[in-house]
Parts: C-alpha cells; sequence; structure tokens
C-alpha cells in the first residue's frame, strides 16, 4: 500500500473541513417564505429581500409585469440567475454580497394599476434567506375610486367647454359667421385703447393694448416688440383679476410662428367665457413655454 505524506493528508482534512464549515453555514440559513403588500404610499421606498449563493429567490406577483422594463441593477454580474416570466421573477446570486452592499431590482407592472412598479433592495441576511416572496398590490378604496372618477369628470367638462368654445369659433368665419353664432349684435363691435404700458418684460416691450368686445366676448389685442437677442412665441395668457382669486388661464393667437430679435407683431388675447370685466382691476401676463420671457400689464380697467 503507497504510503502518503504527512503534509497531504494535513491539507486533506483541512479542505473537507473548509468545505463542511460551507455547508453548515448554508444549511444554517433559514427559508423564510413572505408576503409583500405594495401601496400608493410605498411605492417609492424598496422592499428588502434577502439572497444567498445557495438558494433561489422566486417573486410572485398577483398580476401581469412588464418584462422588458423588468431591471437589476447588476453591473458586476453578481448573479447566476436571473429569470423573468409573466408573473414571475427568479434569481440568485453567485457569492455572498459584501456587508452593506444592496442591488436594486425594479420590477414594472403591465396594467393601468397603481402604484405602477415594484422596487426591492436584494441584501445579504446571515441567518436567514427568502425563497418565496409572493407580491400584491393593495386594492383601491372606494374613497381612491370617487378621487379619480371626480378628476376625469372635471377633465372631460373642461374638454367639453373647450370643445363647444372650437365649434363655436369654428362657425364664426367671417362677420357672417359671427352673426349666426350671435358673437356680433346690432350694436355691433366696440373697441377701447387702454392706457396699460408694459412693466416690465424681459427683453419684450408693448405700449398698451386695445379691447375689442362683442356680445359675451372680449378679445384683447396688443402688439409686442421683441428687443432681445433670441426669438420668443407667447404660449399662454394668464388675466389676473382684481378681487382676488385663481387666475384665468386664456388662450394666446399670433400670426408669426415666433417673434424674431428686432421684430413687432400683433398678438391677441381671448377672454371668451369670463364675466364682464368693465371697472375691474385687471393684470396680464404673456409668457413662453418654459415660462422664462414674460410681459407682464398692469394693473389697468377698462
Amino acid at each position: 500500500m503507497p504510503r502518503v505524506s504527512r503534509q497531504l493528508v494535513v491539507l486533506s482534512l483541512l479542505l473537507l473541513g473548509a468545505n463542511a464549515l460551507g455547508k453548515e453555514s448554508s444549511r444554517g440559513r433559514e427559508l423564510t417564505r413572505r408576503k409583500v403588500t405594495l401601496s400608493r404610499s410605498t411605492a417609492d421606498m424598496p422592499v428588502e429581500l434577502h439572497v444567498a449563493p445557495d438558494y433561489l429567490t422566486t417573486l410572485e406577483f398577483d398580476s401581469p409585469v412588464d418584462r422588458a422594463g423588468v431591471k437589476l441593477a447588476d453591473s458586476g454580474g453578481r448573479f447566476v440567475l436571473f429569470e423573468v416570466g409573466t408573473r414571475l421573477v427568479t434569481l440568485k446570486p453567485a457569492n455572498d454580497l459584501p456587508p452593506g452592499e444592496r442591488v436594486l431590482l425594479t420590477v414594472p407592472f403591465a396594467d393601468d394599476r397603481v402604484p405602477a412598479s415594484a422596487l426591492f433592495a436584494l441584501v445579504m441576511h446571515p441567518s436567514e434567506v427568502d425563497v418565496q416572496v409572493q407580491v400584491a398590490r393593495l386594492p383601491r378604496t372606494a374613497e381612491a375610486v370617487q378621487a379619480e372618477l371626480d378628476e376625469v369628470r372635471a377633465a372631460c367638462a373642461s374638454k367639453d367647454a373647450e370643445l363647444e368654445a372650437l365649434r363655436k369659433h369654428g362657425s364664426a368665419n367671417g362677420p357672417v359667421g359671427m352673426i349666426l353664432a350671435g358673437m356680433m349684435g346690432p350694436e355691433g363691435i366696440t373697441a377701447t385703447r387702454i392706457n396699460a404700458a408694459s412693466k416690465s418684460g424681459d427683453d419684450l416691450s408693448s405700449e398698451g393694448i386695445i379691447a375689442y368686445q362683442g356680445p359675451g366676448w372680449t378679445a384683447l389685442s396688443l402688439e409686442v416688440v421683441n428687443t432681445g437677442s433670441t426669438p420668443w412665441t407667447p404660449a399662454e395668457a394668464r388675466l389676473f383679476l382684481g378681487n382676488g382669486g385663481r387666475p384665468h388661464d386664456l388662450p394666446v393667437r399670433m400670426k408669426e410662428s415666433r417673434l424674431e430679435p428686432g421684430k413687432k407683431a400683433l398678438v391677441v388675447v381671448e377672454t371668451e367665457g369670463l364675466n364682464k370685466l368693465e371697472g375691474s382691476d385687471l393684470r396680464l401676463e404673456l409668457r413662453d413655454s418654459a415660462g422664462t420671457r414674460r410681459l407682464l400689464f398692469g394693473p389697468f380697467v377698462f
């Protein structure tokens, strides 16, 4: 029988002992099954999950997930298994994660319920591992459904008003159209020049406003000069009433697509739908889509 060196025997025993300790450490982790409930208020807070290299961690969702949008922030290749199904996500790390290190997992859902996605933080725990995680979203309360319904109704009412205004304007082509639409009567249209020079304007200026009034409508016309070095396009007009309250967002029109530097253009603001404005202290603001260049008027009356 061949003799085995003492050094080889000692080395073999050390290797066997290390392997046995590793297996014992793995078996020492408690296998846990968890249920996670997601809500709108906790959507941005990651749910901590415990993973281990010797075990699969499977997440089971109560609704389909957006498979293409599932993201595991594992740039270092620390996970040897990462599979995404319609309702399942399965993963396993290659080795123990360093203490304190978290790997984020983002799982968006395929429907339009809230929360729209789930966020998890994958960490290592010395004594337990999550092998099965059931993820569910809280059903919407009656109050939440009613609030969403109220928002939809308000949006529909606003769109109906805009549509009615567009229909009215669509039929008011020329004097005949305005008469048929009830926008011009026997009194005709009155024009009033308002002494309301611009107060400040971010390289924009105007000498005054002309108010055109007919049955149920008022249009404010003003010539704007671009004294700056970049083009400007008015995107929104806001009318502030002297009695306070929320400002009115009004449509604004300009024949040109944009006002070039050093040029002048006619800008018209429509106030149809508001109550009669005569005698009210008013302030008018024109601004671009970014809100960085504004032209202010007021207070003024007509």
